[in-house]
């Protein structure tokens, strides 16, 4: 049998997982239920049962980041308590299965479960919003270019890749340190891009914003300059790579687990 991975040893390992943890999921997925319903609701109720692609949207990317980074940096949090790492620790499967179960549950299934919480909620609000109503309002589609929130999935998976790391290499309070080790590393990003378009540019720099838009003062005129298609291509490429790297990172950090 394969140390690494068997297919059936796995799919025990996912059923004993949810087995366990339906209880917790099926709560989490009503507050979340909850939430939108809340926050879709009042939005429709305060315009009088009218609500924007750029009302649904504005929920659709801010909640899925912020509900899937919570659910994320919790999904190692056992591994943190000496007493319940054991039993985990010493299941028979390997840590590649572990790893898979925990990512498949906080980033493919989360996904999955979010979008159609949202639907079925953004549907209904809109339903009885448009009961009354001349100019109905539409359903957005979260995949589609013409609105820029297909942002937040590969946004998402940066954010992941985060506190999926930060999920199990702090033992205690996961999202805090994970979320303030995070601003640091922003915070110091944005001086070093500050001193660096200071060193570049021979201007005064009014804004810059890293990996984006920056704007000069040359002889008392303004210059404002927007990064190129390509320039958001790379900065995508950046991103799934840095993704990938700290998944990978999450994977042996997992592996250096010891009872």
């Amino acid at each position: 049998m394969n140390n690494t991975f068997n297919l059936i040893r796995f799919l025990r390992l996912f059923k004993k997982q949810t087995a366990e943890q339906y209880k917790t999921y099926l709560m989490s997925v009503g507050v979340l239920i909850g939430i939108l319903a809340l926050l879709l609701g009042f939005i429709s109720y305060s315009n009088g049962g009218n609500i924007g692609p750029t009302a649904q949207g504005a929920v659709f990317f801010n909640l899925m980041l912020f509900s899937g980074t919570i659910f994320t940096s919790l999904i190692f949090s056992d591994l943190g308590n000496s007493k319940m790492s054991i039993p985990i620790l010493t299941l028979p499967s390997s840590h590649l299965e572990k790893y898979l179960v925990a990512w498949l549950y906080s980033f493919v299934i989360f996904q999955v479960l979010y979008i159609a919480c949202f639907y079925a909620i953004d549907y209904a609000v809109i339903a009885v919003g448009n009961m009354d109503q001349t100019h109905k309002s539409e359903v957005v589609n979260v995949f589609s270019m013409n609105f820029k929130i297909w942002i937040a999935f590969p946004m998402f998976a940066v954010l992941h890749s985060i506190c999926f790391i930060g999920s199990i290499f702090f033992e205690k309070l996961h999202f805090i340190k994970t979320a303030f080790t995070f601003f640091i590393f922003l915070i110091f990003l944005c001086l070093i891009n500050a001193i660096m378009l200071g060193a570049i540019f021979p201007a005064k720099v009014l804004k810059g914003v890293p990996f984006n838009s920056v704007a000069l003062e040359i002889n008392e005129k303004f210059c404002f300059i927007r990064p190129t298609n390509t320039s958001d291509v790379i900065l995508l490429v950046m991103a799934g790579l840095l993704t990938l790297v700290l998944w990978a990172s999450t994977y042996f950090r997992l592996k250096e687990k010891q009872v």
